[in-house]
């Protein structure tokens, strides 16, 4: 029987892609969260967590052009995956390259153990 790792949750970044265009750009967002990948249509190069049937999945909404920018939904059923120290890891270095966070939560729930639940922590 498949172990199953269940993960949700929201990424908010500010930028300033109408004054500095070159800097804060969608482009530059998905290469630093790296191409998902799906059972219908699998990347052996994804850098997302990625279970036998898929990766954790992403969508980048542009919601305003000022301070206030993104939010990326995040989400995954990840199969015959448990690791959970291999999600945080990427999950805070992944924050640490998008620059500048507004606030970010992820809920991660390996099938039959606790749920973990990983905030953005502003060191400043």
């Amino acid at each position: 029987m498949s172990t199953w790792t269940h993960v949700v949750g929201c990424i908010r970044v500010d930028g300033l892609p109408s004054i500095e265009p070159n800097v804060f750009s969608k482009q530059k967002i998905k290469d630093i969260l790296g191409l998902p990948c799906t059972y219908e249509k699998w990347n052996d190069e994804t850098t997302l967590p990625c279970g036998s049937e898929g990766s954790i999945q992403y969508e980048i909404i542009e919601y305003s052009t000022g301070l206030p920018w993104l939010s990326i939904p995040v989400w995954g059923d990840l199969r015959d995956y448990e690791d959970v120290e291999e999600i945080k890891k990427w999950w805070n270095e992944t924050l640490e390259k998008l620059g500048m966070i507004r606030d970010a939560v992820l809920h991660i729930k390996v099938e039959g153990r606790e749920a973990v639940v990983l905030t953005y922590k502003d060191e400043e």
